[in-house]
């Protein structure tokens, strides 16, 4: 699963299965609509059709943006949960279990720790299991995802979809409270129940996204003028791009910020639970982990309480126009087959796409990798009350980063480009210094527990600023009519690169019981996608976005 800590997006029916506007010939979903009034344009305050996205009409309303926001409240508390207590809880059972290899003794619980577990008949580092956890989570959490985006698109049932795999992700977190013996059969339902509610994560990550260029449709801050923010017909020498298109993007970041902040808050809510579980129940020495189940299950338990009520605000967006042939189990091969088939139509979106997907997989695998750093530096039992505070005041951080981001951009006359690569240079440098540390005789790199809180500072702000960032970005060069499908394409993307780089991180692991060495591979991914970003032409990808995915290419016969 992309790390949480945000997400938003939208769909769209406007276009029929040629591509052409389909000014309401009484579909099926909307047959008994009255006739639209023009409406006055939010952007340009000009007189635009309404029924250009009368199927998006719905998302244009306040309580519809207040019950996605709390849809994206409710899933914060179990991603926050996921992200943080389920693998340190996992990390401090294997420990537990584990021992020094060739001996019998019990592994250490701080410093630089040597510890094995048994995993499929063999013995591992006790770290390189949690690895390979997340190897086959993040697998499987791509494949669902290929499947619930190809079929999103074309589905009345988007709402329905994303709440049921809503539901289900809170209500795999309320195992967890009884998951506390001390032995290799909890460690396996712990790792089972990480692996399936991983992936479950992505079925609500890749609809709940697709409803970010809904909403923004849906007040008419896309049209053909407003998406060529770089290249105005008459650009101003200053700015580099129009007042109108400066508008556009601002209002694109206060979508994509509201959803990130969102889910934040919900984090929050429940990692301050944790902290104060931590510091009220018991020695945090003698209860360790068991502290951190407790506030697993009462995460779950947030997200459904709310997810309840998100689900009676939301409103219903039909889904596009289904093609005629074929059977509709075979609608995600024909919507991949298409959407591969487009790289040559939308260069700059797949650019943008590879270079997310590369940062996103550095990202997420370096901030596991410190948190388990984090946690061997201060101890695994007498550290779990200060590892609290530090998962708190990473998602802190993340709110800070995004809202500054969001502020900063409305005055700033830096581009949104420019935002980006400033971005991507900071989460570089983090990650650098970890690597830095792989000397022993080297005396920095995370080897004191003063190094992380600067370190979560940058790096969670500046990634939190940059997931925002990319979510716009990326939404103004895809073709409407097929967001799921595009931004579904983030996960499947990962299918290639997000499971490769945990299970090569787990070799290493395995191989120098470092977790400085695992960063490596973090920071050339991040190299890579930094020269991505580089390479993507904004202003020929608005460009291109103009076109419906539908008349590039003919449907696949089956």
């Amino acid at each position: 699963m992309s790390q949480n800590y945000g997400t938003i997006r939208h769909a769209s029916a406007s276009m029929n299965e040629n591509g052409s506007h389909s000014h309401r010939q009484s579909s099926s979903h909307d047959g008994d609509s009255p006739a639209k009034a023009p409406v006055v344009d939010q952007v340009h305050g000009e007189l635009r059709p309404a029924e250009s996205d009368e199927a998006t009409s719905p998302m244009g309303s306040r309580k519809a943006l207040w019950a996605w926001l709390i849809l994206c409240f409710s899933t914060g508390p179990t991603s926050g949960m996921v992200n943080s207590y389920v693998t340190a809880s996992i990390q401090a059972a294997a420990n537990a279990v584990g021992h020094v290899p060739g001996t019998n003794k019990p592994c250490a619980r701080r410093g630089a720790i040597n510890c094995v577990v048994n995993l499929g008949g063999t013995e591992v580092d006790y770290l390189s299991y949690l690895l390979y956890l997340r190897a086959i989570s993040r697998a499987t959490e791509g494949i669902v995802s290929i499947i619930s985006a190809g079929l999103a698109d074309f589905s009345n049932y988007r709402k329905t979809m994303m709440m049921c795999s809503i539901y289900l992700f809170g209500a795999l977190a309320l195992p967890f409270a009884g998951l506390t013996t001390k032995d290799y059969a909890h460690l396996n339902a712990l790792a089972a129940l990480y692996v399936v509610i991983t992936t479950v994560s992505g079925v609500y990550t890749v609809i709940e996204a697709s409803y970010i260029p809904i909403f923004m449709r849906s007040v008419g801050w896309f049209n053909r003028r407003a998406r060529l923010q770089d290249a105005p017909e008459n650009p101003p020498a200053a700015a580099g791009a129009s007042p109108h298109n400066k508008t556009t993007w601002r209002q694109g970041s206060k979508v994509s910020v509201l959803g990130l902040v969102s889910s934040n808050l919900g984090a929050i809510l429940a990692l301050l639970i944790g902290v104060i579980i931590t510091y009220t129940r018991g020695s945090y020495v003698t209860e360790g982990y068991f502290n951190f189940l407790l506030a697993i299950t009462i995460g779950g338990c947030l997200t459904i309480v709310c997810a309840i009520i998100g689900h009676i605000l939301l409103p219903t967006v039909p889904g596009a126009e289904r093609p005629k042939n074929g059977s509709i189990f075979l609608l995600p091969a024909r919507t991949w087959f298409k959407l591969l088939g487009s790289i040559r139509r939308y260069p700059n979106a797949f650019k943008l796409c590879i270079g997310w997907v590369l940062w996103n997989t550095g990202y997420s695998n370096f901030l596991q990798l410190l948190g388990a750093l984090f946690l061997e530096t201060a101890g695994i039992d007498r550290g779990s009350s200060v590892y609290t505070v530090y998962t708190f005041m990473m998602v802190i951080f993340a709110c800070m980063g995004s809202l500054g981001w969001l502020f900063s951009f409305r005055f700033a006359k830096l581009h949104i480009r420019s935002w980006a690569y400033i971005f991507l240079v900071i989460n570089i440098l983090c990650v650098l210094w970890g690597c830095i540390g792989i000397s022993d005789s080297v005396t920095i790199g995370y080897k004191h527990q003063a190094e992380f809180w600067p370190a979560i500072f940058l790096f969670m702000g500046s990634s939190s600023a940059l997931r925002s960032l990319n979510r716009v970005l990326y939404a103004s060069l895809i073709p409407k009519g097929s967001e799921a499908a595009f931004f579904g394409l983030e996960i499947t993307l990962d299918l290639a690169t997000g499971w490769i780089n945990p299970l090569v991180q787990g070799v290493i692991q395995n191989r120098t019981h470092n977790l400085r060495f695992p960063m490596i591979p973090n920071l050339l991914l991040m190299l890579v996608a930094l020269g991505l970003y580089i390479w993507v032409d904004v202003d020929r990808g608005m460009q291109d976005a103009e076109t419906p995915l539908a008349s590039t290419n003919p449907d696949p016969e089956y």
